[in-house]
C-alpha cells in the first residue's frame, strides 16, 4: 500500500475537517458540537460508536495541612466525547489512535477565510488538525475493513488542556472490550517543518505540578518582634532550603525545575507579617522523583515553621503525570516512518519536553508512543509556537499525518498477526 498517494486522495476532506473545526473550536468540558460532528461523519463510515462523554473527573488536588491531612477535589460535569471502534473482518490485536478535541480560550488573530468565527477561542494548539488527521485516517482503514486483522479504536478525546479527559476515558474503559494492545497519538509541532516528525524514546513530557505554600505567624509591632511571629522571615528560610532541597537532596542525574514566580505577605511596614503566601511551579520527568520532592517539601515546611514558631498549609495542585513512551513502540514508529519520509527526516529529541500532555495516562496502561509531527512553514506564516494567538499549521502536514497514522495501524496489525 502506497499510504501518501492514498491519503493525498482524501486531501480535500482532510482540509475541510480541520477548517471546520478551526473555524468552529469549543473550550475544555464544553466540546459538544465538535463531539456532534465526528460521530456523524464516522458513523457515515460505518464505523460504531461505542462510547459517547465521559464520567466526571476526580481532579487529583492534593491539600496537605500541618496535620498531614489530605483533600481530593472532585470536577462534577460529564465531559463530550466520541470513540469509534473498526473492527476488521479478520482477527487479530485492537490499535488504538487518539487525538483532543479541545481549543483555548484566547482571541485568534490570523486573517484567514477559515479562522475562529467563536470570539475568544481559538485553536491554538494544533487540535483541529488532531482530529482532521484521525477522520482522515478512519476513513482509509475503513475502506480496508475486510483485509483488516484486527480492530481499531478511534479516541476523540476532551479536555486536554484542562483537566485531562484521559482520565475519566480510561476510567469508563476505553482501553477496554476489545483490549488494547498498543496506542499511538501525535501532536503538532511547529519548531519542525513540514515533512519532518521528532520521537523520542522513554521520557517525552514533564509532570507538572503547580504548589501554593501559606506561612502563618503572629503579627506583632516591629518595635516588639518578640511578641510575634515573622512569617516573611520564615518564609525566607523555607525559599532558601527549597533551593537546597533541588541542589543537595535530588541527584545531580535526574532533571527536575522548581520555581517560585509570587509571594506576597505583610500589610504595614512596621508590623511582623501574619501570614505570607509563595505560589509556584514544580515540573518532573521520574515519577519516583517528583513523589521525593513533595515529600521533601512537606518535611522542610514542617521543620522550619514548627522551629520559628508558625505553621502552613501546603496545596499541591497535581497536573498531569509525565509521559514516557513506551521504547519497544518507539522502535516500531521508527522503522515504520523510515520507509515513507527517510530516516533523515526523523528527529530523535535530544532531551525532554517540560511541557505536559495528557496522553501520558493511557502509556501508564498499556504501550505505546506519541509523536511530534512537523508543521512548520515561513513562507506560509506557520512558524508560530504552540498557544499563539497567531499559531497556524502549513496544511500540507495533514495528509502526511494521515498516512503515518495509518501505517502505524496497519503494520502493527500485520506484524502482529504473521
Amino acid at each position: 500500500m502506497n499510504y501518501r498517494q492514498e491519503s493525498i486522495s482524501i486531501k480535500e476532506k482532510i482540509l475541510q475537517y480541520r477548517r471546520h473545526f478551526h473555524m468552529y473550536p469549543e473550550v475544555s468540558t464544553k466540546e459538544f458540537q465538535t463531539a456532534e460532528y465526528i460521530a456523524k461523519e464516522l458513523t457515515n463510515m460505518g464505523i460504531k460508536i461505542i462510547q459517547r462523554g465521559a464520567s466526571p473527573q476526580e481532579i487529583g488536588e492534593e491539600i496537605y495541612t500541618k496535620e498531614g491531612k489530605e483533600t481530593i477535589l472532585k470536577y462534577g460535569d460529564p465531559l463530550p466525547g466520541v470513540v469509534g471502534l473498526l473492527k476488521g473482518d479478520l482477527e487479530g490485536p485492537t490499535v488504538a489512535l487518539r487525538a483532543d478535541m479541545d481549543a483555548l480560550a484566547m482571541e485568534e488573530k490570523n486573517d484567514l477565510p477559515y479562522s475562529s468565527q467563536n470570539k475568544g477561542i481559538m485553536h491554538a494548539c494544533g487540535h483541529d488538525a488532531h482530529m482532521a488527521i484521525l477522520l482522515g485516517t478512519a476513513q482509509l482503514l475503513a475502506r480496508k475493513r475486510k483485509n483488516l486483522k484486527g480492530n481499531v479504536k478511534f479516541i476523540f478525546q476532551p479536555s486536554e488542556e484542562i483537566i485531562g479527559g484521559a482520565v475519566p476515558l480510561i476510567k469508563d474503559g476505553v482501553l477496554k472490550n476489545p483490549d488494547v494492545d498498543v496506542i499511538f497519538g501525535l501532536h503538532m509541532d511547529p519548531s519542525y517543518k513540514v515533512g519532518e516528525v521528532g520521537i523520542s524514546y522513554g521520557e517525552t513530557m514533564a509532570a507538572s505540578d503547580r504548589l501554593i505554600i501559606k506561612i502563618f505567624g503572629k503579627s506583632s509591632h516591629g518595635a516588639t518582634p518578640e511578641l510575634g511571629t515573622d512569617a516573611i522571615v520564615i518564609a525566607g528560610h523555607i525559599l532558601v532550603a527549597f533551593q537546597s532541597l533541588m541542589a543537595r537532596m535530588k541527584s545531580p542525574l535526574e532533571s527536575a525545575v522548581l520555581s517560585f514566580g509570587t509571594i506576597h505577605g505583610g500589610q504595614q511596614p512596621n508590623s511582623l507579617a501574619e501570614e505570607v503566601i509563595i505560589r509556584g511551579i514544580l515540573r518532573t520527568f521520574n515519577p519516583k522523583v517528583r513523589k521525593e520532592i513533595i515529600q521533601n517539601m512537606q518535611q522542610i515546611l514542617t521543620g522550619v515553621t514548627q522551629a520559628y514558631g508558625g505553621s502552613f498549609e501546603f496545596t499541591r495542585e497535581k497536573s498531569y503525570d509525565s509521559l514516557i513512551n513506551d521504547k519497544d513502540s518507539v522502535i516500531f514508529l521508527e522503522e515504520t516512518f523510515k520507509d515513507i519520509i527517510g530516516k533523515e527526516n526523523i528527529k530523535v529529541l535530544e532531551k525532554p519536553r517540560t511541557i505536559v500532555e495528557d496522553f501520558a495516562y493511557y502509556l501508564q496502561e498499556v504501550p505505546g508512543a506519541f509523536f511530534f509531527l512537523g508543521s512548520g512553514n515561513p513562507q506560509k506564516d506557520t512558524q508560530y509556537p504552540l498557544h499563539s494567538s497567531n499559531f497556524n499549521i502549513d496544511e500540507d502536514a495533514l495528509e502526511l499525518g494521515v498516512a503515518l497514522m495509518t501505517a502505524l495501524t496497519l503494520n502493527y496489525l500485520d506484524k502482529k498477526t504473521l
